[in-house]
């Protein structure tokens, strides 16, 4: 390898969602002790959950897996109301971390059903995220938009009021097109008072595409699990740069670099610091100029629950 210059995104990396995420498991397993469950992987990085699974935490997806009156975590990704009345006939000490920002679009999802829309909902099929929204509302009142091809399928009345609402992890230019193909078969279509996407995965993206402007090929730090850094590497590659979507340096294939000097890196939102630095370090030799490109300042810390 023969690697002059790395460009590092910033923001990359954690964002505060999942920040939170991993505290509130930490410190519920300092509370508690091991060992404590979690409904799902807390979030989608595989190096993550090796280390919460040494101390102890055990991963589940059915409720039914936990004992009785045992400690258990609700992921980031959000969940439906059905698995929390699970955990209470269960009589399970649950704690919550869901981020934020998905609360935001299961609240959002509650007040537009109740208030008469139909909710044509933007996300990827099984997700947890998606998963957790669509069991917050009667099913005749939602349909789930994978692809610009499910557009086609949507069958809503021009006189029934109707929303769009997404997922937070989506590529922001996908959901433009497939918000835009919704809005044209129906114009009264209206999008929620904030756009669903959250902050940091449209910061990520945007700092993906300052990345392409400079390198000859992105490495996207990053679990195949999360939605997010697959969308990173899809970013990077609708802007014409070839991008690999890395667990950690170990996945890094020699023969990629063959003939590049000029590397860019970044990280998903759930992806560790000490991963990026091993990558840097791994792609690095003594000549090697390393340059971190700033697209925004992340300031955003969300609080632990109150009940912590």
């Amino acid at each position: 390898m023969n690697v002059a210059k790395i460009y590092l995104a910033s923001p990359r990396g954690f964002c505060a969602g999942v920040s939170r995420a991993i505290d509130i498991v930490d410190v519920v397993l300092k509370k508690h002790g091991k060992p404590i469950y979690v409904r799902h992987h807390i979030v989608h990085n595989d190096h993550v959950i090796k280390g919460f699974e040494k101390r102890g935490v055990i991963f589940i997806e059915r409720i039914e897996e936990v004992p009785q009156g045992s400690v258990i975590v609700f992921s980031a990704h959000g969940s439906s109301p059905e698995l929390y009345n699970l955990a209470k006939e269960r009589n399970l000490t649950v704690y919550d971390a869901t981020c934020p920002l998905v609360t935001k679009v299961h609240l959002e999802a509650k007040r537009y059903a109740s208030e008469g829309y139909y909710i044509a909902y933007i996300g990827h099929k099984n997700h947890p995220e998606a998963t957790g929204v669509m069991g917050e509302v009667p099913k005749d009142s939602i349909m789930l938009i994978d692809s610009l091809r499910d557009v086609n399928n949507l069958k809503v009345s021009a006189s029934k009021r109707m929303i769009v609402l997404t997922q937070t992890t989506l590529s922001v230019d996908d959901t433009k097109l497939i918000v835009n193909e919704i809005r044209k078969k129906y114009p009264h279509a209206i999008l929620p008072p904030a756009f669903d996407i959250c902050y940091a995965t449209q910061n990520r993206q945007n700092a993906v595409k300052e990345l392409a402007k400079k390198t000859e090929i992105i490495f996207v730090v990053g679990s195949k699990t999360s939605s997010n850094s697959n969308k990173l590497r899809d970013v990077a590659v609708k802007q014409g740069i070839e991008a690999y979507l890395i667990n950690d340096k170990t996945e890094i294939d020699p023969k990629w670099l063959e003939g590049k000097s000029i590397v860019g890196v970044t990280a998903g939102a759930s992806a560790p610091d000490e991963l990026i630095d091993e990558v840097i370090n791994y792609l690095s030799n003594k000549k090697t100029v390393v340059e971190e490109i700033t697209t925004i300042k992340e300031s955003i810390i969300f609080p632990l629950p109150k009940n912590l």
